[in-house]
């Protein structure tokens, strides 16, 4: 944490494995001292007062779990939280395809009692609603609890516990489904938490989770996913290990595109792995992620890859030409604050999500604007920071490219659009 920041209090060390409890972790990548990336800040001076932290992620030598070395308190990350799953029309999509996926294996006639983990809006629980199953959600962000809880979703403002679990099933019973899409990974106590997912089960019950797969994060270069609410990095192996000993059998895992590269993971109180799970095992095991050397080499490539996007960004604007960005995504605040890519490079951020617009992205503090700034003071670049969005984001600017504007892609390499 940076010496200027007085709120020292608010992070801690992490310094014990989240999986083994070991304590042989080795720091593999460093991108800096970066603000919290969804802490979008109303005003200039609220920017004099912004807290950095360390942003490192270390690799358990003992069960290669990878995760970062802070933990900042959840309290200051997400009370309040401006990243809204239903403005994607991208992951909309996707939730329908999951809801309806999963209604047809548990029987969505039957009317199954379906709890989301950090339900966000509800993007994912109306599908369910939608398909004739009861439906709560628990979500620890007040502004986005009551979105849903308006919208007509029951959902408490509340963080994931035993407690509540406790409360839930004495309230409505055991759940058939306990769904967490992007959670775990931000999860620090990850055996309570799916302990609590085990105590809320019915017999032949299920949790489903989807978590950013770590195979992607190497294979790719994803290092701009990396963010102080991501404390986890997982691969399928210390997986396997963090759900038995809490109580619950990995039974299947499935690869998705969604957000660069996702497994969603089905875990019973009694299971055989399936053949999906062996295969990404050995695929793991091929790829040399349970060693120390494979992951040493990806730093040295991301830094490469700093340097690559500095030089080209640096050209353009050397030749007159204008840049701004779109997608004010937590992925693209730090790529940019690592890259030290600000207002010398790019002129605005456009973001589709109302709750961001008119504010400031944290660190480079560069001015987020609505879509209508393309069309009255277009640039000659777009960098796309939110490229998991890629083809939505094509789709969103076509006037801006019918009228000759060029794209910038920056991960999984550079490439010009």
């Amino acid at each position: 944490m940076s010496r200027s920041d007085p709120s020292k209090e608010i992070c801690r060390s992490a310094a014990a494995c989240r999986v083994c409890g070991g304590g042989d972790l080795v720091r593999f990548l460093d991108l800096g001292e970066l603000p919290l990336v969804n802490r979008y800040l109303s005003s200039p001076a609220a920017a004099r007062d912004e807290p950095r932290f360390p942003l490192e992620i270390f690799f358990c030598r003992t069960c290669s779990m990878s995760q970062l070395g802070v933990v900042v308190d959840p309290r200051v990350l997400y009370a309040e939280y401006d990243y809204h799953s239903s403005v994607s029309k991208t992951f909309q999509a996707h939730c329908d395809a999951m809801a309806a996926s999963l209604g047809a294996e548990f029987g969505s006639a039957n009317q199954p009692f379906v709890v989301e983990i950090a339900s966000n809006d509800g993007c994912l629980l109306t599908r369910f609603k939608e398909r004739g199953c009861r439906v709560l959600g628990v979500e620890p962000a007040r502004n986005l609890a009551r979105l849903a809880n308006a919208a007509g979703l029951p959902t408490l403002n509340e963080f994931w516990s035993g407690e509540i679990a406790r409360r839930i099933r004495a309230e409505h019973g055991p759940a058939r489904l306990v769904v967490a899409t992007n959670v775990l990974a931000h999860v620090d106590d990850l055996r309570s938490f799916l302990r609590a997912v085990a105590g809320l089960l019915e017999p032949g019950g299920a949790f489903v989770f989807e978590v950013p797969y770590m195979v992607n994060f190497m294979n790719r270069a994803e290092f701009d996913t990396a963010y102080h609410e991501h404390l986890s990095y997982f691969l399928l192996r210390p997986l396997v290990r963090a759900l038995r000993e809490s109580g619950l059998a990995l039974a299947d895992a499935q690869e998705f595109e969604i957000h660069g590269g996702s497994i969603r993971v089905t875990a019973r109180l009694s299971a055989a792995p399936s053949a999906n799970v062996g295969r990404l095992l050995a695929w793991e095991e091929e790829l040399g992620l349970h060693e120390e050397a494979t992951y040493l080499r990806f730093a040295r490539h991301v830094a490469t890859l700093k340097e690559e996007l500095v030089a080209f960004l640096g050209a353009i604007k050397g030749r007159g030409k204008r840049l701004a960005a779109y997608g004010a995504s937590a992925k693209g605040n730090v790529l940019l604050n690592y890259c030290g890519i600000g207002r010398d490079l790019v002129d605005y951020v456009v973001d589709d999500t109302p709750a961001k617009q008119g504010k400031l992205y944290p660190g480079v503090h560069l001015p987020i604007v609505s879509r209508d700034r393309l069309r009255s003071d277009p640039p000659d670049y777009l960098l796309l920071l939110a490229w998991n969005f890629v083809d939505e984001l094509l789709r969103n600017t076509s006037d801006y490219r019918a009228r000759g504007g060029r794209y910038v892609v920056p991960i999984p390499s550079l490439r010009v659009l």
